[in-house]
């Protein structure tokens, strides 16, 4: 063999070995930069394979990510975007009929939520400090209050938690749901219902029959017999806490049974966030009361509730399942002439409750319905 052919073999094996070794040197500085094994077999072969594709389509591949960026940014600091004015002005249009009907035509497009209870209040000789509410959109988390540490009456309002607490506290306190336990020497504010509850159910009843009595009526023997489960009154006072505090002084509920929107409207927002656990509870509360309270001037939508009443209070804590839900809780004093020597409910102030909740959904739909 010549030399001149030799010499030409070399030179093409050493090219060959060059490439080879240039291309080696680049896979290692993509994948030792990408933190990609490029030394797998596998993954070589695929990446020949399709080097060609990946070189065409890498214009768009940086346009996808950067969309993907630009999604994840927007997902982590979400654009506040309000209704236009149109948009509200067509809500009232709509519903201008119903709202003429009943007496509560306000300008919900252009007024805060605080503005349009006080024009409410205005108008029917009601003073701003005998209405305290805190209301939050549950798609927002805006949170609108007035009077929200004004210690208030709470009424009935302290079934609700007192009810989560025993179903939190299920396998703490050995509870059963089939038992039936002894109410005969349960506290009792009411002798005639005392009476009456031992005499139907025999002097026991079970958890379930204590829940559904004490949220779908309100009554009080049921709730103390739920409380006795826990201890009693005074230990269920310390353990109200567990779903938050008021900003106020008044953290919770008082032995004087005061409380305020400030710390209820953060029971409501647990009873949410905890929807699945509770729903036996909501199932109650959307069953009690039908006509009245919150449920009085809205008849068609779905509401879970929980009214109180004693004396000059009537409240009611509710989660509204309007297109955009939200919790409320609104307690009022002294509507329609009540006073704390009255006995009965005020059957004008219960109106009015349902009124100024018309007017909180109203504006709700004008200004956060989608």
């Amino acid at each position: 063999m010549s030399k001149e052919p030799m010499s030409k073999i070399k030179k093409i094996i050493i090219s060959v070995i060059l490439l080879f070794s240039v291309a080696i040197a680049s896979l290692y500085y993509y994948g030792h930069t990408h933190n990609v094994n490029f030394f797998d077999f596998k993954y070589i072969q695929s990446y020949w394979k399709n080097n060609d594709h990946n070189t065409n389509t890498n214009n768009e591949q940086n346009d996808t990510t950067k969309d993907n960026h630009d999604n994840i940014e927007k997902t982590k600091e979400p654009e506040k975007k309000g209704k236009s004015l149109e948009e509200k002005q067509a809500v009232m249009k709509a519903d201008t009929p119903t709202m003429n009907a009943y007496g509560l035509y306000y300008d919900y497009a252009n007024m805060t939520l605080p503005e349009v209870i006080q024009a409410y209040a205005k108008e029917y000789g009601i003073k701003n400090s005998q209405i305290a509410f805190s209301y939050k959109n549950l798609a927002t988390g805006e949170l609108i209050e007035m009077n929200e540490t004004q210690p208030m009456t709470a009424g009935s309002t302290y079934k609700l938690p007192l009810n989560m607490l025993v179903v939190d506290n299920f396998e703490k306190y050995n509870l059963s749901m089939t038992k039936r336990y002894d109410i005969t020497n349960t506290y009792y504010e009411y002798d005639g219902e005392h009476n009456t509850y031992v005499k139907v159910f025999k002097g026991a009843m079970t958890i379930p029959q204590m829940q559904y009595y004490s949220l779908v009526y309100s009554e009080n023997t049921p709730a103390y017999a739920l409380a006795d489960r826990l201890g009693g009154m005074n230990e269920v006072y310390k353990m109200y806490s567990n779903y938050g505090e008021s900003k106020a002084e008044l953290k919770n509920f008082s032995t004087e049974n005061k409380t305020t929107t400030n710390y209820y409207i953060q029971v409501l927002q647990h009873l949410w966030d905890n929807r699945e656990k509770y729903k036996d509870i909501r199932a109650y509360i959307g069953e009690s009361f039908p006509g009245d309270y919150y449920k009085r001037y809205l008849p068609n939508l779905v509401i879970e509730q929980k009214p109180g009443y004693v004396k000059e209070a009537l409240n009611v804590d509710a989660i509204v399942y309007e297109k955009t839900p939200y919790i409320i809780a609104l307690y009022t004093a002294g509507l329609g002439g009540a006073s704390p020597a009255t006995e009965e409910v005020n059957l004008v102030g219960l109106d009015q409750v349902g009124q100024i909740s018309y007017v909180i959904n109203e504006w709700h739909r004008v200004n956060m319905n989608p």
